[in-house]
């Protein structure tokens, strides 16, 4: 099954206003089941004004139990998101893509929620000027890249979209009248972030990444990491993030050995 069968599998548009008090949007890079991503992005962004989404690919790489937890964690947080290609090439509620012999039967719920995840979210609110669209790709399940950026503004007909995919952190920035892209990429081991400015006259394409497993730019994935997008309603900012979830993969490690982690 590739994109040719998929192009029109995106799923339907869906609304979601935001409140007054709701100052900093936060869009996870494609999660792909991983607990650890999840629970350190939000320790750092989960507070009462932050919104919190998801790119889409819930699900896949990580076993059927581990993206139906994952899944479930997401529902119990009412944390929206859209469609990944992962969601959409499950079909039946089997894993597209899982470890070799591994369960790849997502549970009834699991399932039942990634079915009915929207192709794109369109964001109001009283602090964005205009719409800010959530997409996972572009058409087709095409990658969202600096030849390809533009086309998904245009397509989108809005001046910020969100989106995953490529699992490669990035935005992309049109300033008025120009013809190309000025990218901003986020190398998934560096401490800080990325930060841009959000300036009303340009328009914006914010790759969020993963956070399950990110690739570097001009690497492979790093498991160990994870990333996810921010859009500050106040200060006026878009900014990309990573977490280092090797504290956490050694604690896991000691318990299961039963030793101190290394």
């Amino acid at each position: 099954m590739g994109a040719d069968d998929d192009a029109d599998e995106a799923g339907p548009t869906e609304a979601l206003a935001l409140g007054a008090a709701v100052t900093r949007l936060v869009v996870l890079g494609d999660p792909h089941g991983c607990p650890i991503g999840l629970d350190l992005a939000l320790e750092r962004e989960g507070g009462p004004a932050t919104t919190v989404l998801s790119a889409g690919d819930n699900i896949g790489y990580a076993d059927a139990a581990a993206s139906s937890a994952f899944v479930a964690a997401l529902a119990a947080r009412g944390i929206r998101s859209v469609r990944g290609n992962h969601e959409a090439w499950s079909r039946g509620g089997r894993l597209f893509l899982g470890p070799p012999g591994a369960p790849r039967d997502l549970t009834p719920e699991a399932r039942a929620w990634c079915e009915a995840l929207p192709g794109r979210l369109v964001v109001t609110g009283p602090r964005l000027a205009a719409p800010l669209h959530l997409v996972h790709a572009l058409p087709g399940w095409d990658y969202p890249g600096p030849d390809t950026a533009e086309r998904l503004l245009d397509l989108e007909g809005a001046p910020v979209v969100a989106c995953g995919h490529s699992h490669r952190p990035a935005i992309y920035a049109f300033g008025p009248g120009a013809r190309g892209p000025e990218v901003h990429r986020l190398d998934p081991t560096a401490a800080a972030p990325v930060v841009v400015p959000w300036d009303p006259r340009s328009r914006y394409v914010v790759d969020a990444g993963s956070l399950g497993r990110p690739d570097r730019p001009r690497g492979r994935a790093v498991l160990e990491r994870g990333t996810y997008a921010a859009f500050d309603l106040v200060a006026r900012t878009l900014s990309l993030h990573a977490v280092d979830k090797r504290p956490r993969l050694r604690a896991l490690w000691a318990r299961v050995l039963g030793g101190p982690g290394r």
